[in-house]
């Protein structure tokens, strides 16, 4: 399957760069372009019509989300290569509405293991298309931000963008 990529390289959180394959968006990287290429691995660049239209899509959509007019996106995300425990995560992640969070230990319990918060971090840690699956909406228990992709500044910018107040790390609800 080839892949087409995107990068928008002036943005308030540094440069994000895409890749979207026929089923829809595979990636979404905190960095160059370059960054996301070599940490793919690929050894050519076959493009796809399909992904085309989808990263085409998403410049608009997240220009539109960083400059706070747009709260979710409708790109196509394409779900394969994750483990089921890690899809569902995602997929509960997914349905978190701007500017609203939950905590590592609420995802843990709508999957009916309660005891799997860990698990669960772990889960969004790899979550290979952060921002559109909104991993920073997920804090820990005591509204503490912990680790983040993009890294805590960019945690705390986004969700700041969405209208909620972070201090010091914290989200104070």
């Amino acid at each position: 399957m080839g892949l087409t990529f995107a990068e928008l390289t002036d943005t308030k959180i540094g440069p994000i760069s895409f890749a979207a394959g026929d089923r829809g968006l595979t990636h979404v990287y905190f960095g160059k372009l370059s960054g996301l290429k070599s940490g793919l691995g690929l050894s050519e660049d076959v493009p796809s019509l399909p992904g085309l239209e989808t990263v085409g899509a998403l410049l608009v959509e997240m220009n539109e989300y960083l400059f706070g007019i747009r709260k979710s996106f409708s790109v196509d995300l394409d779900w394969t290569g994750m483990t089921g425990f890690q899809r569902r995560v995602l997929e509960i992640t997914a349905t978190i509405p701007f500017g609203a969070v939950m905590t590592y230990g609420e995802i843990a319990r709508q999957l009916g293991q309660p005891k799997a918060a860990r698990a669960v971090g772990t889960a969004l840690g790899a979550n290979p298309m952060p921002i559109v699956i909104p991993c920073h909406r997920v804090i820990g228990s005591g509204h503490l931000l912990h680790g983040y992709a993009g890294g805590l500044p960019v945690k705390s910018t986004l969700l700041t963008l969405e209208g909620l107040n972070v201090e010091n790390d914290l989200v104070v609800l």
